[in-house]
């Protein structure tokens, strides 16, 4: 067997050590404080949080894949209208955080708040993970296997749950996966729409009373919730699909009288997704009676080269790691891809208060500089590249990668001379999803970024606090726009793909 590139092993090596400093710091805090920590999760409040915080993410898990689903079956497998345009649309609410999505609806209705606001809130916001990774997967899959089933005589919904279903299961559970950690670790959406979570928890222990145990305590039960998670995820997903040399002739489904209900469906998830918190903002813009143009351009160009950085460096890390995780399979690449997840579903407040510890009394030289804030992305977003850059990599057939072996190159040359450029339109998605989510990233921001450094999302922040809606309504406007472009940038292979199928 040969041995992987030295680059990637270092690199996920790296990543893997990196991603257990917030749990490593997590077992100090309880060690310190074992009593006070047992205390805390034997409180029945503990359990409130508990019934809560799971409540919220499977619901919003299941919520995200019907409308996901649905969104990606219309526009790749069916006669649609203006299917690329309703791909844009379901892609949207990505260049939309999910706290300037509350923000949106709490400013028109006032009484938005509780369980139901933050399913609602959180299952648009992540609803396309779900049609991202379906309408690549549906477009991929096999035609031919399911022209045959039909012409043995299987129904449409058949054909579905018997041939298309396994082979676009992966991505779905790889996608619902990333849902549900995001739900898990949400902050900004929960504390604006005033539902106690573990997060919202785990925040105010630190902020009201700066107590660490506790919060420690509350955070390590998410830690355990993501590996259940991620347990189930990997173990009913399946294998991932391979792409065969020949998948049928690609035609789209006749949606008859259903055509126009499909399309008042979809036109409501997108008027409810990014609609209704974009014409929000707009209005409470024009209430913003002096605003300083100066000040956003300079908001502006500091988010996108911290976020440009932050996804170039996240890209890098989740390339090594798929490549020795898909291409070179090992017990040990297996618990660094493991050990890269465990700690996606972590606040970001409580990694972010683990490497102020971290750079503070380990690593003086970094400590409030850039470097700390993207070893704060790469920890907490390395998960959202991994799972678009791994797919296409294990997708690329074996038998291209045998035949380039055929004329007498090695696996690391075929490796990065035959897969990598065939997986490239993968890896600069994970690039663009990377940087799309440090992008509106809030909590590790506010507490890691240098004095001198301020954003989009901190300056935005700042004013919500206060309810300053009308000073926070430009600067939302301005993410919102900046985010669209990696959005587009998504979107754009799958809008390419959905305008060729026949």
């Amino acid at each position: 067997m040969q041995r992987p590139p030295f680059a990637a092993v270092a690199l996920g090596l790296v990543a893997a050590l990196a991603s257990l400093v917030p749990i490593g710091y997590l077992l100090l805090r309880l060690f310190e404080g074992f009593e006070a920590a047992f205390a805390e999760l034997a409180r029945a409040r503990t359990l409130e949080l508990l019934v809560n915080t799971v409540g919220l993410t499977v619901s919003v898990s299941l919520t995200a894949l019907v409308i996901g689903a649905f969104q990606a079956w219309l526009t790749v497998r069916t006669n649609l209208p203006f299917a690329p345009l309703f791909a844009v649309l379901a892609t949207l609410p990505l260049a939309i955080p999910s706290y300037v999505l509350a923000l949106g609806y709490l400013s028109l209705f006032p009484w938005f708040s509780g369980f139901w606001a933050s399913w609602f809130t959180l299952s648009l916001a992540t609803a396309p993970y779900v049609f991202l990774a379906l309408s690549a997967a549906l477009i991929s899959s096999n035609y031919a296997a399911e022209e045959v089933a039909r012409s043995l005589g299987k129904n449409r919904w058949q054909v579905a749950i018997g041939v298309t279903w396994p082979q676009v299961r992966p991505a779905a559970f790889a996608s619902v996966l990333l849902v549900a950690l995001y739900t898990l670790s949400e902050f900004g959406a929960i504390a604006l729409l005033r539902f106690d979570t573990f997060t919202r928890a785990i925040y105010n222990a630190y902020r009201g009373s700066f107590d660490r145990t506790s919060a420690a305590a509350l955070a390590l039960v998410l830690v355990v919730l993501t590996l259940i998670v991620i347990y189930f995820e990997r173990r009913y997903r399946g294998d991932r699909w391979q792409a065969p040399t020949s998948r049928g002739r690609k035609r789209r489904i006749e949606l008859g009288e259903a055509r126009v209900v499909s399309i008042f469906g979809l036109s409501l998830l997108g008027l409810a997704g990014a609609g209704v918190p974009i014409a929000s903002l707009i209005g409470w813009s024009f209430n913003q009676v002096s605003f300083n143009l100066l000040r956003l351009g300079e908001l502006v160009a500091s988010s996108l080269l911290v976020a440009l950085a932050a996804g170039i460096v996240i890209g890098v890390f989740a390339l090594a790691i798929s490549i020795w995780n898909l291409r070179f399979s090992s017990r040990v690449s297996n618990a660094v891809d493991l050990t890269a997840w465990a700690a996606h579903a972590l606040p970001a407040v409580v990694v972010a208060l683990a490497l102020v510890f971290f750079g503070a009394n380990i690593v003086p030289v970094i400590y409030q500089t850039i470097w700390l804030l993207l070893l704060a992305y790469l920890i907490l977003f390395l998960p959202n590249a991994l799972g678009l850059v791994g797919t296409p990599i294990a997708q690329v057939p074996k038998s291209i990668e045998e035949v380039a072996r055929s004329q007498g190159l090695s696996k690391n040359a075929a490796l990065r001379k035959v897969v990598l450029p065939i997986a490239a339109p993968g890896i600069l998605a994970g690039v663009a999803l990377a940087a799309l989510t440090v992008l509106k990233e809030l909590p590790a921001t506010l507490l890691l970024r240098p004095n001198e450094l301020d954003t989009l999302a901190t300056e935005l922040w700042q004013a919500t606090e206060v309810l300053a809606y009308s000073q926070a309504a430009p600067y939302a406007l301005a993410l919102i726009i900046i985010a669209g472009v990696p959005a587009l940038v998504l979107n754009a292979q799958a809008r390419k793909l959905i305008s060729e199928v026949s």
